[in-house]
């Protein structure tokens, strides 16, 4: 399994495997634990039990991860394709497989531009067309630097979201890197 990093497509899809597999490793490291425990004192009020419990702490933080965002998934590999083979500038700015994270929760974002004071993400959520607004303010409360405006606005259509994209004019020097800077905030605020 390849590494891939936060914003690349995949991302949610390695996490999730990642998550499992630690999920899975630690749960049989508990059960062999008591199991063995049980097997060579015939109970489990011996103190190598704590072995058992100490286990179970991370087994739980990971679980917890997993089920968070197990209910996610990224695009499709055309509409993937789709996305990249239209986005004509081939930078690094076009990012995929978002998670936003707050305290009331966690936001899926399929795709998202951060380019020039502008952000456009897609959004094909069931409940999008309820929650438009929704969407974009997570965006926007999710960027602890107020003193950069940024312009959100999310799609639900794919053909509409490559149109703005692709219409999003180059940054100068200096937006470049308020844009790297907000979009450093935006995955530091996710999975």
């Amino acid at each position: 399994m390849n590494k891939v990093n936060k914003g690349e497509y995949g991302y949610l899809k390695y996490y999730k495997l990642s998550k499992l597999l630690v999920v899975g490793i630690l749960s049989i490291m508990l059960a062999a634990v008591v199991i063995g425990t049980i097997i060579m004192f015939g109970d489990t009020s011996r103190v190598i039990i704590v072995i058992a419990i100490l286990l179970s702490l991370p087994l739980a933080k990971f679980l917890i991860a997993y089920i968070i965002v197990a209910k996610y998934n990224s695009l499709s590999f055309d509409k993937h394709a789709k996305i990249s083979n239209n986005y004509k500038a081939k930078d690094s700015c076009l990012m995929f497989d978002i998670t936003i994270s707050q305290y009331e929760g966690i936001k899926f974002y399929h795709s998202m531009l951060i380019k020039n004071g502008k952000i456009y993400a897609l959004v094909l959520n069931k409940d999008y067309s309820d929650k438009k607004k929704d969407y974009e303010k997570w965006i926007n409360d999710s960027i602890t630097s107020q003193k950069y405006k940024y312009k959100i606005t999310t799609f639900d259509n794919i053909e509409e979201y490559i149109k703005k994209i692709n219409s999003v004019s180059e940054p100068n020097d200096n937006n470049k890197l308020i844009d790297r800077h907000i979009r450093e905030e935006i995955l530091s605020a996710g999975v």
